[in-house]
This record gives C-alpha cells, structure tokens and sequence, in this order.
C-alpha cells in the first residue's frame, strides 16, 4: 500500500508539475513576467555614478531625465530658523512697578518719621550720640536697605517739613524717569539719569544727595523680556515657512559641462538617482511588493472571471508582452528629455487588451498597467489621471469595434479625450498657459499613436497568439472570401442551409450569452466540407437524382460523415481561426445518420447492423457555439418537413429536438444548463415563425417544393 501510494504521488506530481504540465508552464511565465517588470522598474535604484564632485567642475552636462518636484529639507530648515530669527524680542510692560516704587519711597520716609519718634530704652542714659545711633540701627531695620550710616543719621536730623518735601520730590523724579520704558539692562543708566534730575532741584547738596540716594535705590525695571510669547512668535514664524520644493522640468539643464557643481545641484542629482552611493533598499523592496501585489490581483481576476486565460499559457505570455512592453516604452520616454509622459501609451494597451480579451479585462489591464507605469513617473499625480481615464474612454471606444477601419474614428475620440485630460490636469499644475496647450498637443499625438500601434499589432497577436477577434471574424463573414464564395457557387443549397443556420444560432447565441458574431460567421463555415460532393447532400439536388438511391448505406455513411474531416482540412488550409475549426469538427458530435442506419437495416436481412457504424466520428461539443450550431444544424433540417407550421408547433419541434440530442449524450461536456436550453428553444421558435410565416404567403415557391422533397425522402440528418 505505501508503494502504491508513492507512486500516485510521483504521478501527480509528474502531471501538476512535469516539464510538459501547464501549470508549470504558467508558474515559469508568471515568475519570468514579474523579474522582467521589477528589473525594470527598480534599475534607477541601483549606484550609477557620474563623477561629481560638489566644489569641483563637472565633466558632463546633464539634463533632468524627467519633470521631478522634491523637498530641500536643509534649505527649508535654514528658511524656518532665518525667519525666527527674524522676530524681535518680545517685552512686556509692569504697570504696577510705579505704584511699587512710590509705596517703597513713602515706607522709606515714614520709616524715617516713624524712628524719630520712637523711644530707645537702651540710650534713655546715655548721651545724644548713642541716642542717634540706636535710632539709626532701628531705622536700618525697617528698611531693609544698605544706606551708609552718615545717610540715615542725616535723615534722621530732618524736619517732618523737610522730609515731606524731600519724599514728594523724590515721587515725582522717580514718576518722572519710569514714565518710559526699563528694562534690566538699561536699569543702571536710569539711576544715573534719576540722579542728574535730581542734581537740577534747588535744594542743598546733602537735600539732592536724599532725594537721589532714595529714588535710584528704590527704582526697578518696569519693561521685562517674555521669553514664552517671544518663542510663540518665533514658532509661529517658522512655521509660515512654507516647504522649500525644487522643480525640475524634463529635459532641463541642471549642470552643464565645466560648471562648478554646488550643494543645490548634487541635492537634485540625488533626488533623481543619478549620484546615488548605494542601492536604495527601501524604494527596491517597496517595487517588488508592488509588483508583485499588481501581478497576484491580476492573476485572481484571470482565475476566477477568465479561467480560459488562466488555463493557458499561450494567453499569459501575450498579457506578458503587452505589459512588459508598454513599461519598456515608459521607462525609454521617461528617459528622454525631449517627451514627455503623457505619450506612455496605456490608451494602446487597453484598446488591445479590450479587443483581444474583452472590456472586463482591459478595464483590469488598465489599472495594472497604470499602476506600474505610475512608477516610472514618481506616480507623479497628473499623469496617472491622465492615464487612467484615458485608458477607460478607450475601453468603453473599442469595445463594440466590429472593423478594422473603426479603429481609427476611436483613434481621433481617444485623441481629443487625452488633449481635453492634459489641459484640464496642466491648468492645474501648471502657471503658464503655453505649458497647457503643449500638454494638451501632446495629448493627440498619444491618442493618435495609440491607435497607430494599435492597428499595427493586432494582426500579429491574432495570428501569433490564435486569438480570433470580432474584428477578424467580420472580416470572414465577408461573401467574398474564398470558401463562401466556393460554397455558394458550388453548393448554394448548404449556403443558403448555413445562412439560415446562422440566423438560429445567432439568436440562440444572444439569447444564452455566447459570442453570436463567432456564432454566426461558425456557422457560414460548418459545412464547407459539402463542397467536394455537393450532389450528394439533399438541400444541393434541385429536384434532381438523389445518388444515394443507387448507392449501398454504408457508402452512403462515409461519403456524408466525411464531410467534417473535409471541412476541417479546408479550413485549416484557409487558416480559419481554431474557435471555428473546433465547431466544424463537434458540429455533429457522434450522432447517428439515421436514415442510413435504418435503410442498412431494411437491406441487412438477418444481420446484426451497429449503431456504432453508422455514428459520426467527432468529438462531441464542449463550446457554446458548437452546441448551438448543432442545434441550430439539425432543427432547421427538421423544420423544412413541418407542414402548416406555426409558432407553437415550431416550438415543440425545437424541443424535441433539443432534447432528442440530449438524452443521446451529445451535450454532455456543453456547460449549457437545462434553462440555457429552454431559451435556446424559444430563440429558434421566435427565428422560424419569423421565416415560415413569410413563407406562407408563396406556397408555390422553391422553398416549398423543397419541403416537399424533404417529406418524401424523409430527413437523413446529413
């Protein structure tokens, strides 16, 4: 047991992961796609050095690869700290400092009162000169002042008269000198000029010396430094500064040869990688989880909502390409100094990816591709509106296109909307109106050189890739091609069988939501096999000789299933696309001829005749379109036979045959559900009263004739 298990794993393994498994294959092109575009978007974050030196000439000139706008943080810093500097001192003013002084004058003078009058026990015995200095220490204790002894004695020997003389003069001085403004600085120099006013007083010199002495000591600064609102203002200033932003336009000079490189120079150098020491770490990791996001979501999308994608490796390698070349076109106009970004042609990418894959998908793509390209420009704001929105008009101009000339009426409708998104994105960027109406030219020439490459590639990724686009498919339905033209010359029975097949399926088409531009132009071709022996098919005879009539059942069978494998190799030689081959060769899946299998019966006697023999030998239908191609095939066949048709009876003939096919096991790989079916059988009931109820205003017509022919003969399925 434990072997056999080993060997179910190696199995596996071998067919999840072997050389030849798709999902390898789709691991492999996932991981090259996603090293290709992170290379690419992160090679500016590798050391290149120009040999620039700041202080020394340049050996080169160069020009700013591309428009950058960047932040000077020193040269912002220095602006910030100039302007604080810039803010004078903030003082503020004590308007209570007079009234202080004044009170510390008069507590002065009525100290001096107030120790004249006072009885000193310690010198009631003593002479008058202890007398005089008992009063002057009191004194100097309650004015808690250094006044020299001579000072306070002399004081003391004044006259109350005096002494209010001498303290209103000192008030008024000192009013006088503090009615401007002292700060602690200029404090001194306020004393010297309280002192000179003091000298100008008519009073004796020891008078002036009182008035002086009192109104310095006592005199303070009344207009202090606020150190809180001067560092708010200095803040405040500062911050006004608004950021120091270097602009630098692409293809502007930066240093030329032989300049001096300063400080300023090398600081934008750097900001566009062109002097950088090291690997920028950051900015490298920083991409590589971009892409690698972008390239997951995408995978997403394709897995659950475009699982044909998915599942093919051939379809991957073309989304590949698509992307890795329009990030390669970026990165070469981001790097001219003479184009600007707004030519990176994401429009192209999604009129391509709109008509190859569908608008879902381009829509998708658009974002992708603008995300990733938003890289190389800074995810710089103006280009990535740009690009967004042009990319989705795109999608919503082609996703209808059905000629290969259309694309150039949405060329000229892309080109005015790129023009009209450049101006109005320049008005907002940019000062000068010549700038926006050259952003705006270069709009059109994007919108025109979209569509140029555009038309140019598509024919190469339809044929390269096999994908089969509308655009290609109306060119097929075209009359003139060779096989139709062949068909209808050679066989106008089948054509005219096919046209109506067509009309049947279309409709089915539409009804279900396949593709019925596929739908339609599969079945124009389902039957080109019919060509090489026309006469052997009923709708060709014309009333003639039918051949089968003389020919054995089993001949019969081969001549008329060999008609798919003949179709199949003239389609192939005519290059068809594969969605159309696959319908020739499923278009019968392995129904039974019947009218052969019974006629062989009835000539087999006793013999035991298969079913097997006489099934066709194809693949049974696994696309929408060939389900409804057979269908459509087998119930317009049936509905020549109808007698008095109307819509109901038409209806039912549908039905039965729809379901006819179903229980023989011809739907069985379809992913068509039972209601899918349902309205698949109202479709061909709506189509074919539409046909036969104008068809019953001529009963005498060709038409009817064939029916009755196909009554008579009965209905060999073909």
């Amino acid at each position: 047991m434990p072997g056999r298990r080993v060997v179910k794993i190696k199995k596996w393994v071998g067919e999840k992961l072997g050389w030849k498994s798709p999902n390898l294959h789709r691991a492999l092109l996932a991981l090259l796609i996603f090293a290709v575009i992170t290379f690419i978007l992160t090679v500016d974050f590798f050391p290149r050095r120009l040999g620039l030196e700041v202080g020394k000439p340049s050996p080169q000139t160069i020009n700013a690869p591309r428009t950058i706008e960047f932040v000077d943080q020193e040269r912002t810093e220095e602006l910030r700290r100039e302007a604080a500097r810039n803010v004078e001192e903030v003082y503020k003013r004590d308007v209570t400092a007079i009234t202080r002084v004044e009170e510390k004058i008069h507590g002065f003078f009525n100290a001096v009162r107030s120790v004249k009058q006072t009885y000193v026990p310690e010198a009631s015995e003593e002479t008058e000169e202890a007398v005089i200095q008992a009063q002057t220490n009191l004194l100097r204790e309650k004015i808690e002042r250094n006044f020299p002894d001579s000072f306070l004695r002399f004081c003391l020997t004044l006259f109350d008269s005096e002494l209010a003389q001498l303290e209103k003069r000192t008030v008024e001085i000192a009013s006088q000198v503090m009615a401007g403004n002292i700060t602690e600085q200029a404090l001194s120099a306020k004393r010297e000029d309280l002192r000179r006013i003091a000298g100008q007083l008519n009073l004796d010199r020891e008078e002036i010396d009182v008035v002086a002495t009192v109104g310095s000591s006592f005199l303070e600064a009344n207009y202090s430094y606020d150190a809180g609102q001067t560092e708010k203002l200095r803040e405040e200033a500062a911050s006004k500064v608004k950021d120091y932003t270097v602009r630098k336009v692409k293809g502007e000079t930066i240093v030329r040869e032989g300049e001096i490189v300063t400080e300023e120079q090398a600081k934008i150098l750097k900001a566009l990688g062109l002097l950088e020491e090291r690997i920028d770490l950051g900015k490298t990791i920083g991409i590589i989880f971009l892409v690698l996001l972008a390239l997951v979501a995408l995978g997403i999308y394709l897995h659950e909502f475009r699982p044909d994608v998915f599942a093919s490796p051939r379809l991957i390698l073309l989304l590949g390409i698509i992307l890795i070349s329009v990030i390669l076109m970026g990165k070469a106009i981001a790097s001219s100094p003479l184009l600007p970004s707004h030519l990176i042609p994401l429009a192209a990418v999604a009129m391509l990816t709109t008509i190859l894959f569908g608008p879902k998908l381009g829509v998708v793509m658009v974002l992708v591709v603008g995300l990733l390209t938003g890289q190389i420009v800074r995810n710089d704001l103006q280009y990535l509106t740009v690009a967004i929105f042009s990319g989705l008009f795109a999608v919503y101009l082609v996703h209808r296109i059905r000629h290969r000339s259309d694309l150039a009426r949405a060329g000229i409708w892309i080109s005015l909307v790129l023009a009209l998104l450049c101006f109005a994105t320049g008005l907002m960027v940019e000062v000068r109106l010549l700038e926006v109406l050259k952003d705006a030219a270069w709009g059109l020439v994007s919108g025109v050189s979209s569509a140029v490459i555009t038309a140019g590639v598509l024919p190469f990724f339809e044929l390269g890739f096999g994908i089969t686009t509308d655009m290609r498919l109306i060119e097929l339905s075209n009359p003139n091609h060779p096989l139709l033209r062949e068909l209808m010359m050679k066989a106008p029975g089948t054509y005219s069988h096919s046209v109506m097949v067509a009309n049947l399926a279309e409709a089915a088409a539409e009804a279900v939501g396949a593709n019925p531009v596929l739908v339609r132009v599969a079945a124009y071709y389902h039957d080109i096999g019919k060509i090489k022996r026309p006469l052997f098919f009923v709708e060709n005879q014309a009333g003639g000789e039918n051949p089968h009539d003389h020919t054995n059942p089993n001949l019969s069978y081969l001549i008329v299933t060999a008609h798919v494998k003949e179709g199949v190799d003239m389609a192939r030689k005519y290059k068809l696309p594969e969605e159309i081959i696959d319908i020739i060769q499923e278009h019968h899946g392995t129904s039974l001829v019947t009218y052969f299998y019974h006629r062989a019966k009835d000539m087999g006697g006793k013999d035991e005749i298969s079913e097997g023999g006489f099934r066709y030998t194809g693949r049974k239908p696994r696309s929408k379109g060939a389900v409804l191609i057979m269908l459509a095939d087998s119930v317009e066949a049936a509905a020549r036979t109808v007698t008095n048709p109307s819509p109901n009876r038409l209806e039912q003939l549908a039905r039965k045959i729809i379901h006819t096919k179903l229980d023989d096991g011809q739907l069985d790989e379809s992913n068509l559900t039972l209601s899918d079916l349902e309205k698949v059988a109202k479709a061909f009931a709506h189509v074919l009263a539409s046909i036969h109820h104008a068809r019953l205003e001529y009963p005498e017509s060709g038409v009817v004739q064939l029916k009755r022919r196909a009554i008579t003969r009965g209905n060999p399925d073909k």
